[in-house]
């Protein structure tokens, strides 16, 4: 029975501890954390986002995949805006995050021949603590931009 329990246990994903539910937080708190990200990320996390928006396939179109229309260099600071200024925010599993904004003017991506307007980041607060109010810049170099992506 005791190597039942433990070969569940290897298999069973669980939050490390203390960390953040985001199905738990308000969402106040998640836009409040958003932007305290956007000002103090490291070029680190933002090199591992466009890795990871690269390897997704965002940079080239495909059919059933969104992609990016617009200049690649305005995607820096359209990505802090739309973390560090979201106007939505939706709690995706225990610990990520999706942060979402509209981008006025021309479309930012496309999905499917249809124009995408707005423009998506994803957070992964596993690292920081449940007690963590933002304050303590250090929590934050331990989020993980997961990824960004054109969405509506």
């Amino acid at each position: 029975m005791r190597r039942f329990v433990l070969f569940l246990s290897l298999f069973t994903p669980t939050l490390p501890a203390f960390a953040l539910d985001t199905r738990q937080v308000a969402p106040e708190r998640l836009l409040t954390l958003g932007s305290q990200l956007s000002s103090h990320a490291g070029s680190s996390q933002w090199q591992q986002l466009w890795q990871r928006t690269r390897a997704a396939g965002h940079f080239a179109a495909g059919p059933g995949r969104a992609y990016f229309t617009i200049d690649q260099a305005a995607l820096p600071e359209l990505a802090r805006q739309a973390l560090g200024q979201a106007e939505h925010v939706q709690a995706l599993d225990t610990t990520q995050v999706r942060y979402k904004r509209a981008i006025p003017g021309s479309p930012v991506g496309m999905l499917d021949g249809q124009p995408l307007h707005s423009l998506c980041v994803v957070i992964d607060w596993r690292s920081l603590p449940e007690a963590a109010d933002g304050t303590a810049h250090a929590s934050l170099r331990g989020a993980s931009l997961m990824a960004t992506y054109p969405c509506n």
